[in-house]
């Protein structure tokens, strides 16, 4: 019973071992998590966007048979432009701005023409996301 240190110091170092390897796979699994909610939020916005355009498209028409003049239609437009571009702008500012300093570093983009670059560089997980599975 004289190496009792050893079996000490080889149950320390499993132990710190086992740990550290945990906390490197739980990082790395985190910054994938978080990596793939950028890419889920992106593409949430490219929807509402769609939504918008649609909106915009159909009440255009709207306008146009009720025979409303067409400064009232450019109005309705011009407005309509002016909140998609706020809405591209502050949904962005709102991502980057709930990232703690920390993880700021690992967000690829910080407008909307880069986010929508970063967006058509992972276009095969945003497009795998909203894949429907057919089979359940």
């Amino acid at each position: 019973m004289e190496y009792w240190w050893v079996y000490l110091l080889t149950f320390l170092f499993g132990y710190v071992t086992h740990k550290t390897f945990y906390f490197l796979r739980s990082a790395r699994l985190s910054l994938s998590l978080i990596k793939a909610s950028h890419i889920i939020y992106l593409s949430l916005l490219i929807k509402a966007i769609e939504n918008f355009a649609y909106t915009k498209a159909l009440t255009t028409q709207q306008m146009k048979e009720t025979d409303k003049s067409r400064e009232q239609i450019r109005k309705f437009e011009y407005r309509h432009d002016e909140d998609i571009a706020l809405f591209k702008a502050r949904s962005i500012a709102v991502l980057l701005e709930y990232h703690p300093p920390f993880f700021r570093s690992m967000v690829e983009f910080e407008d909307w023409p880069s986010a929508m670059r970063h967006l058509l560089a992972n276009r095969d997980a945003a497009l795998k996301f909203w894949e429907v599975d057919d089979d359940r």
